[in-house]
């Protein structure tokens, strides 16, 4: 399958929030044919020489094969990561900081080959079959009911109309969180989507009491629909619109003949994961993985040492934790 995040298009608009310069390799021999993008950061200067680590954007990326022979792959990907290795060395990269992408046909391969690890999940519906009826458990069901008792419906935006009513929704959610700079969207940040994903692009929204009460932006690519922001009226949660938009945009996604309706990730034992996982059967949840690779250890070192605290342990790379 084919996702919106392995697309240019993608990759162009978190230009807005990533930091550093966004970056392609395109590896090509008899074989095939592998493409990867990245972002391309400073890391810091030593003895003269400004050195750079790498990083996947918002998502799940990585390298793609675009073309390959038949029985090839596992060749292909295994030359494409031995010149790799010759680029981060020419261009003084010292880090590797890779998501996956879970749908890529060639995903379980390209995991191998690129060493990754375990880093979180994706909790989707297969929109091929009845989701509703197979996945979702009594209490999603029981939610879907009680919004549409209690008079909430839903609407899909492919204008940005109400953009407006989305930001003012969502600071509720940046709030909650107490979300950074990553994670804080302007009009104009939302607006971007619409203007580059024309067609592929909608906020869904909750309407209930003449007002909106819950939204969403959504994106698609070719087979997969991606839930990707939610802004709530706290004061409007008990009328469950967050559950029936979570049904809605799924059954737009399989009027438009998708094959997955990804409702994004959460944190392990967390609220959002039980909420999510509620609309879910076991073979809902997709796994996804990281390569984390340190590709100059003397340099990485010297970074690290310079570092006087750590804040944050579980960043990759470590100096810029």
């Amino acid at each position: 399958m084919e996702s919106l995040y392995r697309e240019k298009v993608w990759a162009d608009l978190q230009c807005q929030k990533e930091e550093g310069t966004l970056t392609e390799y395109l590896y090509e021999s008899g074989n095939g044919t592998v493409r990867y993008r990245f972002f391309k950061r400073n890391a810091g200067l030593v003895e003269g020489k400004l050195y750079y680590d790498i990083a996947s954007y918002r998502g799940a990326e990585g390298p793609y094969i675009e073309s390959v022979k038949d029985g090839r792959e596992r060749e292909l990907l295994t030359q494409f990561r031995a010149a790799f290795a010759g680029y981060c060395r020419e261009n003084g990269i010292i880090a590797e900081f890779a998501k996956l992408d879970p749908w890529d046909r060639y995903a379980e391969l390209t995991r191998e080959t690129m060493e990754a690890e375990y880093y979180g999940n994706f909790y989707c519906n297969d929109l091929t079959r009845d989701f509703a009826a197979l996945d979702y458990n009594r209490r999603a069901k029981r939610a879907i009911r009680k919004a549409r008792e209690m008079g909430v419906t839903a609407k899909a935006d492919y204008k940005g109309d109400t953009i407006p009513d989305f930001i003012r929704l969502y600071q509720h959610t940046a709030e909650k969180y107490h979300t950074g700079f990553y994670y804080t969207f302007s009009e104009a940040d939302i607006r971007q989507y619409f203007e580059m994903l024309p067609g592929r692009c909608f906020l869904i929204n909750a309407m209930a009491e003449n007002r909106i009460i819950a939204a969403v932006l959504v994106a698609y690519g070719k087979d997969v629909m991606h839930y990707l922001y939610l802004g709530n009226d706290v004061e409007y949660l008990p009328y469950q619109g967050n559950s029936l938009l979570t049904y809605e945009t799924a059954m737009i996604g399989k009027e438009l003949g998708l094959k997955v309706f990804d409702m994004g990730g959460g944190k392990p034992g967390g609220k959002i994961e039980e909420f999510k996982r509620n609309f879910i059967s076991d073979d809902g949840v997709w796994a996804y993985y990281a390569t984390k690779k340190i590709w100059n250890e003397e340099v990485y070192k010297i970074l690290l040492e310079r570092k006087e605290t750590i804040n944050n342990p579980g960043m990759f790379p470590l100096y810029r934790g």
